[in-house]
């Protein structure tokens, strides 16, 4: 196959089934993506109220990460991934009779999603540090992020075509469907034994330690500038375009298009070059990106500054994304531990720019959030 000659190694069935899950997850993702943070903010029809919802979403998983480790080490990893693909499908089973009872349904969707996660992200972070080759990892995360992308070109402008032609509910059961079914390749995933042994409070005391504290600030950089991305930038989008849901999804299909080729020319690039050099020049250019979206003002600059954007999050991410596995497998008996302080840390960080956001929004319009994701993203350089 193309990609094993990329490669020039085979992938072990672990990466293949842990990509699988997330392909398909990313073909859900996709379709809700950008729209379901816009969904939520025409439901509660106020920006604090939608900041809100994603403040004890993320808060609840700060506090879950943890214990969500101690249960996957128990049950062992692959049951906890299996396990968690049921909470992450009524996450979505929430927002289908969400506008029957917002208040009740908005209580589950925490519950749900938070059940998803604490038995997701730690067994998938640690089971993908350990199934990939030091050799190869920046060009195996270039790779299937490229064919994840691949496959997900078309969604987003699908997605505006079902919510224009027949609603979100229709979305949401086709979504709910596609996301269960990402719990197959899961069945064939090799067992893992790892235990977790930290204690809670220990959990807490090490994410705070002197000695972990650029670890501390680089996840909690993420965290900031990926809330950010996943919550304003779609309702800036979205009020450019003047709610039309299909011009959102078509202007996205298209940003994802244009940026395939430069993940692969970059991931072969990561594993031979310095990577943190390559993250200081990605992580600078993904800066000026958030500066730059400031100034968007119509559909064709949304499409230009995110292109640039987006080619500028693979300089950035892949060896980013690289480095994070390599310590955490680096990590050896304690993969797990490290992931869960990841984790944590890239939720204190979500916290603190929601927080931010609250109080700023209400004197200012959206695009100055920007700022906040243009400084935030330079710390991630302390990794």
């Amino acid at each position: 196959m193309l990609v094993f000659r990329y490669l020039k190694s085979n992938l072990s069935g672990g990466v293949v089934a842990l990509y699988t899950n997330r392909i398909i997850q990313g073909i859900a993702g996709g379709l809700l993506g950008l729209f379901l943070p816009v969904f939520l903010y025409q439901q509660y029809q106020s920006i604090n109220l939608l900041l809100i919802f994603y403040f004890f979403s993320f808060g609840l998983y700060l506090f879950l990460a943890a214990p969500g480790a101690i249960i996957a080490s128990k049950i062992t990893f692959k049951k906890s991934l299996i396990f968690s693909v049921f909470g992450g499908t009524l996450f979505y089973v929430c927002f289908y009779f969400f506008e029957s009872n917002i208040l009740l349904f908005s209580i589950l969707a925490l519950i749900f999603v938070n059940i998803d996660r604490m038995l997701y992200w730690v067994p998938y972070h640690s089971d993908f540090a350990k199934f990939t080759d030091k050799k190869t990892r920046g060009k195996t995360i270039a790779v299937l992020d490229s064919i994840a992308s691949l496959v997900s070109i078309a969604i987003p402008a699908i997605a505006g075509f079902i919510i224009v032609q027949h609603g979100f509910n229709v979305l949401f059961l086709i979504v709910i469907f596609v996301y269960l079914s990402s719990v197959i390749p899961f069945f064939i995933i090799p067992r893992i034994s790892e235990q977790y042994t930290f204690t809670y409070l220990q959990t807490w005391r090490m994410l705070f330690h002197p000695r972990d504290r650029k670890i501390l600030f680089t996840y909690m950089a993420d965290g900031a500038e990926s809330i950010i991305g996943a919550v304003i930038w779609p309702i800036f989008i979205w009020q450019i375009l003047q709610g039309d849901f299909e011009a959102v999804g078509i202007i996205s299909s298209l940003i994802i298009l244009a940026t395939i080729l430069l993940r692969l020319i970059i991931g072969s690039y990561t594993d031979r070059l310095n990577k943190k050099k390559l993250l200081q020049l990605g992580s600078l250019l993904y800066s000026v990106g958030w500066l730059i979206k400031i100034f968007a003002q119509t559909g064709l600059h949304i499409f230009i500054v995110s292109t640039y954007h987006n080619l500028s999050s693979i300089a950035m991410r892949t060896p980013y994304d690289t480095l994070m596995y390599e310590k955490a497998a680096d990590a050896g008996h304690y993969i797990d531990e490290y992931t869960v302080l990841r984790e944590m840390a890239l939720n204190l960080g979500r916290l603190l720019a929601i927080l931010v956001l609250f109080i700023l929004l209400n004197f200012v319009g959206l695009n100055y959030a920007f700022i906040i994701a243009a400084v935030s993203i330079l710390f991630i350089n302390l990794i």
